[in-house]
């Protein structure tokens, strides 16, 4: 055996036979601390000094221990160690569609590494404050609501009461921070509440993830290459956010609580509440705030009435998209499923786009039945283009026809197309949302590409039963647009891929209908 190791086991096995003795000998243990009792809140108030002037209260030794808070929404878990939370498990979300598959945890989502501690620093000296938590295993019902009192000492003289303050039916909870300077001096310094995650920039669908600022004025995204941002006012509420769930913190209206969002090494985010800590000898402060931990949902988001539903990444057609998911929840509450509930918001844009579309195929079918006088000016002056053009125009306004009408209907369907995309792909009341038979999930693709291929054969349907004005080379070419639609639509959301193969079944009957309603007159 080589000497070296040799060498290493002997000196290990002295370091392990000796190091009780040495904690022992030169770290004997304290004696236990005074209980001093907390003061009344107040902000800032004068405490009545115990012989005549404040005592520092000695620092108890506390290991980490553990809290749950068990709610109808989540099972959470905190650390003594500045009350961060350890884990946050959203009891109606899943990792993955499976049956076995385990809850989402939003700690590992958007509120990593001890996520809404309170961190205090005083006179220069930064401290994790370690609290005595008032139960360790708290359980609400419906309707009821549960507090969670955690109070502490620094090292410099500071009192800290933590208040945590659940309710049965959010994902929001209140915290009020109470801080009282028992020392003899002035104290001068902060304390903040901090979110960090190991989330930056943009996900692999595109999705900013990291800091979110909303500020009086306007929603900001720091991006990955923006280091830090801060401001001390303005602010409605600031946090950590991925594409489906978010960690916000929500300081009261009109307060002056400052605010840092920072980006390290383009990987890590953090964001931080922060309440000024000068107290004199004797006097207290007290800061409130709300936090949220939770998934995007739009409707109870609105509910907070603060703009959190502004979190949710519309994109451009943000205008069409909001719309389309609140009505989409509201036909879900009555027929439980969202698929269904697509299949009635087609139908409704279907008949709303109705007269437009009516004019659009009677457009066409004009279009159609002058084909030959249109080829005659094309023969007739295709040595002089400005000359063709003036006589195509002056037939169209003879004939009252608009020969772009037959493409409206198409391009009022793309804002449609994006906004429905957008909602899929970013509402997370449609994650995991199934259909029937085999699609399982509408914002995952159709895994058998049934429905893709249908929607490619009713949209050859579609376009056969079209008048077309173009010539037949051009027609033939036109052909080829089923197919290319089909493999585009392939790994598409199957809730999309449902709202257009819906789309082509109402257009071809539509067509059917307005094409026959003539020859029976």
């Amino acid at each position: 055996m080589d000497k070296r190791v040799i060498l290493a086991v002997v000196l290990s096995l002295i370091v392990l036979f000796f190091y009780p003795y040495f904690l022992t000998k030169f770290y004997p243990q304290q004696a236990a601390p005074v209980k001093t009792e907390a003061p009344q809140a107040g902000a800032p108030t004068a405490l009545a000094p115990e012989a005549g002037k404040p005592v520092v209260p000695a620092v108890p030794e506390i290991k980490e221990q553990f809290i749950t808070v068990e709610t109808p929404l989540f099972k959470a878990m905190f650390s003594n160690a500045g009350g961060g939370v350890k884990s946050w498990e959203l009891k109606k979300y899943k990792e993955a569609i499976e049956e076995k598959s385990p809850l989402v945890n939003a700690a590992e989502k958007v509120a990593r590494m001890n996520s809404f501690k309170t961190q205090v620093t005083s006179n220069g000296v930064m401290e994790t404050v370690i609290f005595q938590p008032s139960a360790t295993n708290i359980v609400i019902s419906e309707n009821q609501t549960a507090e969670l009192v955690l109070t502490g000492t620094t090292k410099t003289g500071l009192v800290v009461e933590k208040k945590y303050k659940f309710s049965a039916d959010s994902y929001q909870f209140d915290t009020n921070v109470r801080i009282i300077n028992q020392s003899a001096g002035s104290i001068e310094g902060k304390a903040e509440t901090i979110v960090t995650a190991s989330i930056a920039g943009k996900d692999a669908t595109g999705y900013h993830q990291g800091p979110i600022i909303y500020t009086k004025k306007k929603l900001i995204r720091q991006d990955a290459d923006e280091a830090q941002m801060s401001d001390t006012n303005k602010l409605k509420w600031v946090g950590l956010e991925d594409k489906y769930f978010l960690a916000a913190m929500i300081p009261p209206k009109d307060s002056n609580l400052g605010w840092l969002t920072e980006v390290i090494s383009g990987s890590t985010s953090k964001a931080s509440l922060q309440m000024p800590v000068n107290l004199a000898a004797g006097t207290q402060a007290v800061y409130s705030y709300s936090s949220f931990l939770g998934p995007k949902e739009y409707d109870r988001l609105v509910q907070q009435r603060i703009g959190l539903e502004d979190a949710i990444e519309f994109g451009w057609f943000d205008f069409i998209a909001r719309p389309f998911l609140v009505v989409l929840n509201f036909f879900t509450k009555y027929m439980k499923n969202y698929g269904i509930a697509i299949i009635v918001l087609t139908v409704l844009i279907k008949i709303l786009f109705y007269p437009l579309t009516k004019k659009s195929l009677t457009s066409m079918k004009e279009m159609q039945k002058m084909q030959p006088q249109l080829a005659a000016i094309k023969e007739r002056y295709k040595n002089d283009k400005e000359k063709m053009n003036k006589e195509l125009m002056d037939l169209y306004k003879r004939y009252k026809i608009n020969p772009l009408g037959g493409c409206l209907p198409m391009v009022l369907q793309i804002p449609v197309f994006i906004g429905l995309y957008e909602v899929l792909y970013v509402a997370i009341e449609l994650r995991h949302a199934p259909f029937y038979l085999w699609i399982h999930d509408l914002a995952a693709k159709d895994p058998y590409y049934i429905t893709p291929l249908l929607m490619g054969a009713t949209m050859f349907l579609q376009q056969k039963m079209t008048p077309s004005s173009m010539d037949p080379s051009q027609a033939k070419i036109m052909l080829f647009m089923p197919i290319i639609f089909t493999f585009m639509f392939l790994n598409f959301p199957a809730g999309l891929v449902l709202y257009w193969l819906v789309n082509n079944i109402l257009s071809v009957a539509q067509q059917y209908y307005i094409y026959k309603a003539p020859a029976k007159a």
